[in-house]
């Protein structure tokens, strides 16, 4: 019987799924809600996904996905969806049924089928499902779902987009793989983690992992990359014995190989990953030729590769520096897991170098290349990205960054607060308690109010008036840096962003407040 004949006698159609592909299935926990990003008080917030019927509202429209499948295609349909739904502004919506064709029709479930069917939909210069499909086969590749590998992310990356009439279509396949608060969360964890009391709190597996973090986050290497470091390519290069600062240095050696051997180039690493890496070597007795990153075999080919393990380490890192409430809800099967590749940190350093104006040299320099040809490609995208950043809040995790500020933890009145209390400078203005800290550790080496809002120790009092005048500072402190930068002839100055961030940070906590938002 063949599948159009079971749709018709009213059996649930199957995908297929090889053997190895169904056993991954069914060892992968199925979150029990898909928690959905609001847009006002009558959209549904989440669905129960034990259901095989799916109901929502949102925006004055009802949506219904039915995952009629056989039982394990509907468990990988559901955890695309709920991936999907993670990163966008919107769960799949109307754009499920592109998804569920496409696991329903194919011959077989593999990255060469989905690159396959992407290249023929832009040859036809087709948009429909597209953009959802190409994102569906890279949550697989992050999965290491069978038949997708970690390696297929950069050929994935260069698929031909379509050609279509609508020129806002290409704003959705530029996608965010890199929130800003989650790049948010990495500094400031990697802050904590690096001082004295943080490396004590590690276990040693904890720390490879953050030291993998650390590094796919401040340089983004390769697997291959990774492979080809030693101990000495992690090095002091200059230390102040008065001022106690001191200064890391990265030797980044080349990616692809030319005939030529080049000499690899050396850029310079903030204090704190040299801190985590330089603990790293000395628990693990990493001795200058030794390779940083050995790996260890288990008689299991695929689980011995060192992309596989690094891989593993980055997302147990990622894992590692969430809240206590957000890693209490990925236990309860309440929330999904992150996920992301090495190749994810790798494109995010090569667009935000773009994107700050950096020459093509500069580009390469960094990522390793022996040529400029890839960093032209990330110059030449920087103009839709910009453009995207500012205008676009489409099918793209914009709005998802936006809500990522909700990372501030619960609003608490003074009077009722034990804890330790937050009062810094600004500007040279003292501003006194304006919420409490629920740190672990006794001091805070991140810079007082300026760096709380967007925090998730942070615990905002309700005095609304006390966030205004932090408003009004960090408001003005913008509109200096934008004059100033203007001024100079730098309209790509990185403290534009980072400003523009503080500001959208205290401005959420502030309209939470006067909307009654805990």
């Amino acid at each position: 019987m063949n599948k159009l004949e079971k749709k018709q006698s009213g059996e649930s159609a199957s995908c297929n799924l090889s053997d190895e592909q169904i056993e991954f299935i069914k060892s992968m926990k199925l979150p029990s809600i898909m928690e959905i990003t609001v847009g006002s008080e009558f959209d549904t917030p989440y669905v129960q996904t034990k259901n095989n019927r799916w109901e929502y509202d949102r925006f004055g429209s009802t949506y219904t996905n039915i995952f009629d499948l056989d039982e394990n295609s509907n468990k990988l349909l559901k955890l695309l969806s709920i991936k999907y739904a993670d990163s966008h502004m919107s769960p799949l919506a109307k754009s499920f049924i592109y998804v569920k064709k496409m696991l329903r029709e194919s011959q077989t479930i593999t990255f060469q089928t989905f690159y396959n069917w992407l290249e023929l939909k832009a040859k036809s210069n087709g948009s429909s499902g597209y953009f959802e499909i190409k994102a569906i086969t890279k949550y697989l590749i992050r999965m290491k779902f069978p038949g997708f590998d970690i390696e297929d992310e950069v050929k994935l990356s260069r698929v031909a987009t379509p050609n279509t009439a609508n020129p806002f279509l290409r704003y959705q396949d530029v996608e965010n793989t890199m929130p800003s608060h989650l790049k948010s969360l990495i500094v400031k964890r990697l802050v904590e983690f690096s001082t004295k009391e943080g490396l004590e709190s590690l276990s040693d597996v904890e720390l490879k992992s953050l030291s993998v973090l650390a590094l796919s986050y401040i340089a983004g290497p390769r697997p291959m990359q990774f492979s080809m470091l030693t101990g000495r390519s992690v090095k002091r290069a200059a230390y102040n014995a008065h001022t106690k600062l001191t200064r890391y240095q990265l030797s980044v050696p080349i990616a692809k190989q030319s005939k030529v051997v080049v000499e690899s180039t050396k850029i310079a690493l903030t204090e704190e990953v040299g801190i985590i890496l330089e603990e790293y070597k000395k628990r693990f007795n990493i001795r200058d030729a030794d390779p940083l990153y050995p790996y260890t075999s288990t008689g299991n080919q695929t689980a011995d590769a060192l992309s596989m393990q690094l891989h593993q380490a980055l997302n147990n890192a990622l894992l590692l520096i969430q809240s206590d409430e957000t890693k209490a809800f990925i236990k309860e099967n309440k929330k999904d897991r992150p996920t992301y590749s090495l190749y994810d940190f790798r494109h995010n350093i090569a667009h935000s170098m773009a994107m700050m104006n950096a020459s093509a040299e500069e580009i390469a320099t960094v990522l390793g290349h022996s040529s400029t040809v890839a960093a032209q490609h990330y110059i030449m995208a920087t103009p839709e990205l910009a453009l995207l950043k500012h205008k676009s809040l489409g099918q793209n995790p914009i709005w998802q960054n936006m809500m990522g500020l909700l990372l501030t933890g619960y609003s608490v009145e003074e009077k009722d607060w034990k804890g330790h209390t937050v009062s810094g400078m600004l500007k040279g203005k003292l501003i006194k308690r304006i919420g409490g800290c629920n740190r672990h550790q006794k001091k805070c080496h991140l810079q007082k109010v300026r760096s709380c809002y967007g925090c998730f120790y942070f615990r905002p009092f309700k005095d609304v008036a006390k966030h205004q005048a932090v408003l009004e500072i960090v408001t003005n402190e913008f509109l200096d840096t934008v004059q100033v930068s203007s001024d100079s002839g730098d309209q790509n100055n990185p403290l534009i962003d980072t400003a523009t961030q503080t500001k959208n940070e205290v401005e959420m906590v502030i309209n939470r407040l006067n909307g009654g938002l805990r």
